[in-house]
């Protein structure tokens, strides 16, 4: 796996994990209700949850790849035009979500809770699981096993990475988070990047 392959990859898992979702709001909402130290927890939980679907993901395509190879094409045209897809979507989508929850002092660590919750809401989120095929049904036959192991380590690394930073922003820092405004911009950002990573996953399938 070169580093250009690498890093198309780990930008695509970049806006996908920035893009306020499920994972995004379950952390904010923690926040605000159980304090930072359950909140860091739980973007571990969704680390973790991330991690299993990106290796059921690969164990998945992997062997349907095996069993029919002339489907790569079916699925890698399918998981580009979903990736367009749901960025157009996310450009037509209103931002709805509101979050009024006021400040309160850290809640006693409840480790099993905080976790399972985080991992759980990821590992639910069926979304996620559509996101990963999708992203890897047009590059799967040109991962070795050893690449496998390395983007889903990577990948459970930069997604606790981004929620334990978003936990630390939020309990002690100014909460940009919460802006509506803020959470716009995003989604607009990381709509425009799916669409454009749908079309070069598109144009990696055929050509």
């Amino acid at each position: 796996m070169n580093t250009s392959f690498f890093l198309y990859l780990a930008f695509a898992h970049l806006v996908a994990v920035i893009s306020p979702g499920p994972d995004f709001f379950y952390i904010l909402r923690s926040s605000f209700e159980n304090g930072f130290k359950n909140t860091f927890i739980s973007a571990i939980g969704i680390g973790v949850g991330v991690l299993l679907q990106c290796i059921l993901s690969l164990i998945a395509l992997t062997y349907l790849l095996d069993e029919i190879p002339q489907i790569y094409l079916l699925i890698g045209s399918i998981g580009a035009a979903y990736l367009f897809y749901i960025g157009i979507s996310g450009l037509m989508e209103n931002m709805s979500t509101e979050i009024t929850f006021s400040n309160q002092k850290d809640k006693e660590l409840n480790f099993y809770k905080s976790f399972f919750g985080g991992m759980l809401v990821n590992l639910l989120n069926v979304k996620a699981i559509v996101f990963f095929v999708s992203l890897f049904g047009g590059v799967i036959q040109s991962l070795e096993i050893n690449d496998m192991f390395i983007i889903s380590i990577y990948f459970f690394l930069a997604t606790a990475t981004w929620f334990i930073i978003l936990s630390i922003s939020l309990a002690y820092g100014k909460k940009v988070f919460f802006s509506k405004k803020f959470q716009t911009y995003i989604k607009r950002f990381s709509s425009l990047s799916l669409m454009f990573i749908g079309i070069a996953l598109g144009f990696y399938v055929w050509i």
